[in-house]
């Protein structure tokens, strides 16, 4: 088992944020969507492993919700529950902040994605006709935190 240091974004990890946002996301810029995250976010966690960015999440105030931005692990590291402790210590702050929502949109086929959400407590509740560029539907998830525990 590796050890897995979850922490805030520091500079220094730019290049690896890049290499996983254009990996997970195929992105045209990730430089811009990097410097998006960094000027609209309230939460930029990142998952360490030995000074090496493996994963990343981000997100965004809005009011009394919560938006990830976006949220994304290295592929030779998914499925071993780094995406897990991402999502969990995002949510740990969200409460400590006193949010009542997490919301968050997913492509249809990303059923991966879907069952972490799932898993962690978020619930379908719409669908976004043709949200991405290439045309894909997305999901709108939400999880209620005044009933999380």
């Amino acid at each position: 088992m590796i050890s897995v240091a979850i922490r805030e974004y520091s500079v220094r990890d730019f290049k690896d944020v890049l290499e996983i946002d254009a990996e997970a996301f195929n992105s045209r810029n990730p430089a811009y969507d990097v410097y998006i995250y960094l000027t609209y976010s309230s939460n930029f966690l990142v998952a360490d492993v030995g000074g090496k960015v493996i994963g990343y999440i981000v997100t965004m105030d809005m009011g009394v919700d919560s938006k990830i931005m976006s949220f994304a692990v290295k592929k030779e590291f998914r499925r071993r529950g780094i995406g897990s402790m991402l999502l969990k210590e995002v949510i740990r702050r969200c409460i400590e902040k006193g949010k009542q929502r997490i919301l968050l949109e997913v492509r249809v086929s990303n059923f991966a994605a879907q069952e972490l959400y799932k898993k962690n407590g978020f619930e379908t509740v719409d669908i976004l006709p043709s949200y991405y560029s290439d045309g894909e539907d997305a999901y709108l998830m939400e999880l209620r935190l005044t009933n999380y525990f």
